[in-house]
């Protein structure tokens, strides 16, 4: 199995979960106990095929030996408020009187597979740099790719990279997300050197002293 299917099953057995609940809320298919065993089922098997794909992804296959973990505030901070929120709809939807108490177990489902997720791109640094000869990978959120070529100008203030895009897009790293600092800052600094990339001189400055 790979990613596109661990993509397509995950949502598959998501989609038959509301299905069947749905249906359950106006028709009474099933007792409490034995919708609530389908979900957990149907739930159990999403969360695995939402980590066997994030493992999995066909990206990983030609990753460098050498990458830059980089795990930022903005990543946690999403996953847990997304969490958080699923969670809050599964205690109002548990807390009701009516039938849609039954889909309290879906929200919750959703929640643990955020939580879960974050887990595993924690441990494993699935959320890193990696500099390669003419672009820089960034995983985060999802892939994106930096190429010199369209980078117009470089700054370098308070320890925070800028790369300023031709198209006036700006991208950030902050160093204090890299673990690393001194090796990523010799890998970046000869990365620019190579592609000939235009740094402010107050920016090659500041890089050089604290090389230094």
């Amino acid at each position: 199995m790979n990613s596109a299917l661990a993509s397509i099953g995950k949502n598959l057995f998501l989609l038959i979960i509301l299905f069947i609940s749905a249906f359950n809320f106006y028709y009474g298919w099933f007792y409490w106990k034995e919708l609530l065993g389908i979900q957990l089922m149907f739930g159990l098997a999403y969360v695995f095929l939402s980590c066997y794909e994030l493992l999995n992804a066909s990206y990983k296959a030609s990753l460098p030996v050498q990458r830059f973990s980089y795990f930022t505030f903005s990543l946690v901070s999403f996953r847990i408020l997304k969490a958080g929120i699923f969670i809050t709809f599964a205690i109002m939807l548990y807390t009701s009187d009516s039938r849609a108490k039954y889909l309290f177990a879906i929200c919750l489902i959703i929640a643990l597979t955020e939580l879960v997720i974050l887990l595993i791109k924690y441990k494993k640094n699935l959320c890193f740099i990696s500099i390669y000869a003419n672009y820089l990978l960034f995983a985060e959120k999802n892939l994106k790719k930096i190429f010199a070529n369209e980078i117009e100008l470089i700054e370098f203030r308070h320890e925070i990279f800028y790369f300023i895009n031709k198209d006036k897009k700006t991208f950030q790293i902050k160093l204090m997300h890299i673990n690393e600092k001194e090796t990523f800052l010799l890998a970046i600094n000869d990365w620019i050197t190579r592609n000939n990339c235009n740094v402010s001189i107050e920016s090659k400055e500041k890089i050089l002293k604290c090389l230094n």
